[in-house]
């Protein structure tokens, strides 16, 4: 095995944990089980090898993290607690993961589903427990699939200990509250815009504000529209010409595929997938919604990433006040 391309494999079985759980969606018959399996199938992108001895804590700890997360998300969805909820999931994740200098996606995947699960006011109480469940479900697969893979090339400890240091107000922690705030205010926009898929803003918005320094989020912001825009495109096409749902699920696994492949060599390359496979899950459960939901998309971007650019100027200006005091 050690002689297979390693990038190979994990995009194996990234592509995997996406295909078992749109299967178990279609064995129950349950489509929203199959999407909703998927989201927490993203969960195999906080398998980072960099991360070396803490490879493994990291992705249990965003399991904890989710498995606590998810059914408060539920709860609080379409109210306004909703919003701040999230800026308080948003320090929390996000402080841990930094404070403990761990290398991946950081806070992104576990705002962009909590973001997700609580914009679904309109659905039951019960219904939106059962989602979290799903979700669950899938973050459960997918970390089968990591672990598999850590036995076969890394071998890293099993553990999920944390750094047992006492909050200090220091960088860590002014990133994390400053990431809050704005991710706070990206998903407030989103909620008054009354958009499909609101949550979006709050997706491109965290994009940006974990860019370290201004020049390096002018850099990511141009990179996330120019995919954002190339993407929607692919998925007009995609839309427009493809509507039997095996095709799409089909489609879907294998950029999930080419996400858990190229996102480690190139930001933007993996950004261009992201797009698509976005639009394609929820065109499996909302068809009725249509190129709207491309629009909405765009929109997001452009409105979202402006939001993370504010938040990196204002994180630089309070450093340098910090830097002249």
């Amino acid at each position: 095995m050690n002689k297979i391309n390693r990038h190979i494999i994990h995009a194996f079985l990234g592509m995997s944990s996406m295909a078992i759980s749109l299967l178990i969606g279609g064995f129950f018959n349950n489509q929203w089980l199959g999407v909703m399996s998927c989201f927490g199938a993203l969960t195999l992108m906080y398998y980072v090898p960099a991360n070396q001895h803490k490879t493994i804590s990291q992705l249990l700890i965003v399991d904890v993290i989710s498995i606590l997360a998810l059914p408060i998300s539920a709860l609080l969805a379409g109210s306004m607690f909703a919003i701040l909820w999230i800026g308080m999931l948003a320090f929390i994740s996000q402080y841990i993961l930094t404070k403990e200098k761990m290398f991946g996606p950081q806070a992104f995947f576990i705002l962009m589903i909590n973001g997700m699960l609580s914009s679904l006011g309109q659905i039951s109480i019960i219904t939106r427990l059962l989602f979290a469940l799903y979700i669950i479900l899938g973050a459960v697969i997918a970390t089968v699939f990591a672990l598999i893979e850590n036995w076969c090339y890394e071998k890293y400890a099993i553990t999920s200990r944390l750094d047992r240091e006492k909050f200090t107000y220091n960088i860590e922690s002014m990133r994390a509250i400053n990431y809050s705030i704005f991710a706070m205010l990206a998903y407030f926009i989103g909620v008054q815009s009354h958009l499909n898929n609101y949550y979006w803003l709050l997706v491109s918005a965290i994009t940006i504000l974990q860019a370290e320094n201004i020049p390096t989020a002018r850099h990511r912001q141009y990179h996330y529209v120019l995919a954002g825009i190339v993407g929607c495109i692919f998925a007009l096409l995609i839309y427009t010409t493809i509507h039997q749902k095996i095709l799409l699920m089909i489609i879907a696994v294998i950029l999930m595929g080419i996400i858990c492949f190229a996102m480690p060599k190139s930001y933007l390359i993996g950004n261009f997938f992201t797009t698509p496979i976005a639009l394609i899950l929820f065109k499996l459960v909302r068809p009725e919604l249509g190129t709207n939901l491309i629009i909405t998309r765009l929109i997001a971007i452009l409105i979202g990433t402006s939001i993370g650019i504010v938040g990196v100027i204002a994180f630089d200006i309070i450093l340098r006040q910090q830097k002249l005091t």
